[in-house]
Order: structure tokens, then sequence, then C-alpha cells
């Protein structure tokens, strides 16, 4: 692929190429019709090499540009300079223009004749070139600010996704302290009761949870089946505490390589755990399951227990307000999060859109 710097440079030699056709067709047009000998060949020739002096010159104006721009700061003083370095640009190119005519003309330099040609094309083409210096200055500064915005969008796209990683980290700092306190006031809760055996084998499971925990809280999205696994460890401890607690697990082995952000069912199924089960004697069973559904991840968790009343359903703990929270930033509200009562118990549902 050609880099961007020789594709300007060839498109910039193609603009004089493209002048030289026009100006040579002109030229060969007005002296076909005054009765002149020159042939088409010969006056695009010398146009080729005339419009060619400018694309010499091309390089010193794109940095004149660059170094003295036109802006709100150095409006006035901007175009000032730029008038200046115009006028003596084009004497340049004048005298460059004149000393090839002059050696096609006679076939050696002459200063009179020099002269001649100098004051005629001062005369007649003088304007036309100082406009195209400004405009060749006015290109430049038209892909200085191009430049300039697209380095402004990237470097917001960058702040923007910055700004997202760390909501979602702190989010998730929410998050693994909720879980963890009530964990050891669960245990602390248990070695108060004499369940020493039971306590033990908490906090082992609890070590081997963290431990995985603080693997995956690296990414932000893990397959289902590893967020599934995280689940499944944080439940182990969970049945310590109460060993009727019945676990359902019903999920397709080929939704669970699908990306999901990483710890996102694990507060869900501990609200489950607190707010569900915890709060009935016969609430033991938690269901938790995904499914393909048109274009969208499914997945729920179901837990046995109360119903939700209307002042459940009006407020949010931590764990469901944080995963709305990062769903809607990682999905850009395309995910959604629903909180039902069902038959004899509460479902929670996550639809993730598919990619």
């Amino acid at each position: 692929m050609i880099p961007k710097r020789h594709r300007t440079n060839i498109a910039l030699y193609l603009i004089w190429v493209i002048a030289a056709l026009f100006t040579s067709t002109q030229l060969y047009l007005k002296t076909l019709e005054a009765g002149g000998t020159d042939t088409w060949f010969k006056l695009f020739f010398i146009q080729f090499l005339v419009w060619n002096i400018w694309g010499a010159l091309s390089p010193l104006i794109f940095w004149l540009g660059k170094r003295f721009r036109i802006d709100k700061q150095t409006y006035y003083r901007g175009i000032l300079i730029h008038i200046v370095f115009a006028v003596l640009v084009v004497l340049v190119y004048l005298a460059l223009y004149s000393l090839i005519w002059n050696f096609l003309g006679t076939g050696s330099f002459s200063w009179p004749a020099f002269m001649v040609y100098f004051k005629l094309f001062f005369l007649n083409l003088f304007h036309w070139h100082f406009f195209i210096y400004m405009a060749i200055i006015g290109l430049v500064h038209a892909m200085a600010y191009q430049n300039e915005l697209k380095q402004r969008e990237y470097e917001a796209i960058e702040l923007e996704k910055q700004l997202l990683v760390s909501e979602l980290n702190t989010l998730k700092a929410q998050l693994s302290p909720h879980f963890l306190f009530n964990t050891i006031n669960n245990v602390i809760s248990t070695i108060e009761q004499g369940k020493n055996e039971v306590a033990s084998g908490m906090l082992i499971r609890l070590g081997d949870f963290l431990r995985t925990s603080l693997q995956e809280s690296k990414h932000k999205f893990i397959p289902l089946k590893k967020e599934l696994d995280s689940v499944k460890q944080y439940l182990e401890i969970e049945r310590f505490r109460n060993q009727a607690l019945e676990v359902v697990l019903k999920s397709d082995q080929e939704h669970e390589t699908l990306p999901v952000p990483s710890f996102i069912l694990q507060p869900i199924v501990e609200n489950a755990i607190k707010h569900g089960i915890a709060k009935s004697e016969h609430a033991n069973r938690i269901e938790i399951g995904s499914e393909w559904k048109e274009s969208f991840l499914r997945l729920y968790v179901y837990n046995e227990g109360p119903g939700l009343v209307q002042d459940q359903k009006d407020r949010e703990g931590i764990g469901l307000r944080n995963t709305k929270m990062r769903l809607e930033k990682l999905y850009a509200g395309k995910a959604s999060v629903h909180l039902f009562s069902v038959n004899d118990g509460v479902m929670v549902e996550i639809r993730i859109p598919g990619t």
C-alpha cells in the first residue's frame, strides 16, 4: 500500500500534469486560430515544464503553510506573511517561466529577451499565480484541519474508552468487596454456631473462588462457560451453610463459548440466595440457564422464595444496579436486565445482543 505522504505527492503531481494538459490545449487552439505552426506536443512539453515549476515549489509552500498558520490567534499576521511570500514565490516562478521561454525562443540566454518575457508575464499572469499560491496555502490548511479533527476524534474515543474501563473497574470493585464481606460474615456466623468444619470448608472454597475471580477480573469479557464455573464455585460455598440447596444449570454447550461480561452472574445469584432462598424455609431451588433467542443471548437466574413486593420493585440493590450500569456501558443500551415474579419465586433475566 502506498504511504499517505507519497499519495499526497502523487496527487499534487497529477494536478500539475492536468493543468499542463488544459493550458497546452488552450494555447494550441489559439495557435490554430492565429494560423501558427506549433504542434500540440511542443506546447504540452513547454507547459509541462512550466507547471512543474509549481511542482518544485509546492514542498516549500507546504512548509510555509505549516510554519505560518492562519488561525484565530494569528489571523491578520498570517495573512500578511503569506501575501509577502506569495509575491516572492510568484516572482521566482515568473522568472523561471521567462527563462524557459527565453531559451526556447532564442536558444540561449539574452537579458533583453528575458526582461521582455518577464514584463509580459508579470502584467498578464501575476494575479493568476498569486491566487494559485493562496489556493495551495488553503489546501495546506484544509489538510491540517482535517488531520487535527481526526486526531481529536481519536483522542476523544480513546478518552471515552479509558473512562469506560475506569467506570467498569469501579463497578466491579464495588461488587467484589460486597460479596467478600457477606461471605466472611457467613463464616463468622457459622463459627459462632460451633460448625467449625463447615466454616473451614467455606474458607477453602472461598479461596478457590477468589483465585478464579482475580484471574478473570483482568478480562472485560470471558466465555460463558468460565462465568458458569465461577458461579458453581460460589454456590459450593453456599451449600456448606444450606446443604438442602438445589442447584440446576441449563446451558447448551454451543452457547458456552459465547463471550459475556466477567462477574455478571455472581451478584445476581448472590441476591437470589440472600433475598429469596434465605427468606423462606421451603425455598431451596435455584436455576441458572442460558438460551439463544432471536438475536440475543438470554441468561436467567430463578430462585424459589417470596415474590416481589412493590417496595422491592421500586428499589435496586448494589448487585442489580451495578449489573445494569455495566451492561449499559458495555453494550450502549442494547442489553437489558429484567426482574419479575415467577410462580413461587423470582427471576432475573439478562439479554445480551449477539456479536
